[in-house]
């Protein structure tokens, strides 16, 4: 008898495998251009990522809290009057690749994926765009840029505030994923 992970079944699972990569290291930053304040926040430990190329499915799952600013108070009010993060404690993509690219060749390549945006438990059809760098060590790294407009996911801004927070917020992300290994 074979040991597990020999012979067929085992060359299937590592097939299988071969296609879903994983990123623990994504960061997301977000930047607020008003005309009386500019704010921006990073999520650098609470985001989570796969890609299945087999399917060219995308989810990304983004805790709120996790968001740091640059003063706390700053923090509780993102946390606490706008995102509610008690209450919707994470946001989500959920999508698939529109423009699939080869994922095993060493090269830059444009990419977007159609799907929806969920934060404050609204979601929105959203197209994301980015480029993968595909490195020689078989590891991916992304870099893109969306914009997201509060209002599209029932984020309520007084209106004493719109000099404070901009209507579109900038959301640029960045992160590695690797080859999920078949264990």
């Amino acid at each position: 008898m074979k040991p597990p992970g020999k012979g067929i079944l085992g060359l299937l699972l590592s097939l299988i495998f071969a296609q879903r990569y994983q990123s623990d290291s994504l960061i997301i930053r977000f930047y607020s251009d008003a005309p009386l304040e500019k704010i921006t926040a990073i999520n650098s430990t609470g985001c989570q990522s796969w890609i299945d190329f087999s399917t060219d499915s995308v989810f990304v799952q983004v805790k709120i809290r996790a968001f740091r600013f640059p003063n706390k108070l700053m923090e509780e009010h993102f946390n606490e009057n706008y995102l509610e993060s008690e209450r919707y404690p994470y946001a989500y993509f959920r999508g698939k690749l529109v423009t699939p690219f080869p994922y095993t060749t060493s090269g830059t390549y444009a990419v977007s994926a159609q799907g929806f945006l969920e934060i404050h438990g609204v979601a929105h059809q959203r197209v994301v765009t980015g480029t993968f760098e595909v490195q020689p060590d078989g590891v991916l790294r992304l870099e893109g840029k969306c914009w997201v407009r509060p209002a599209d996911h029932k984020i309520k801004v007084p209106r004493f505030l719109w000099q404070k927070i901009a209507e579109v917020i900038e959301v640029t992300y960045q992160g590695f994923y690797s080859p999920i290994s078949a264990k």
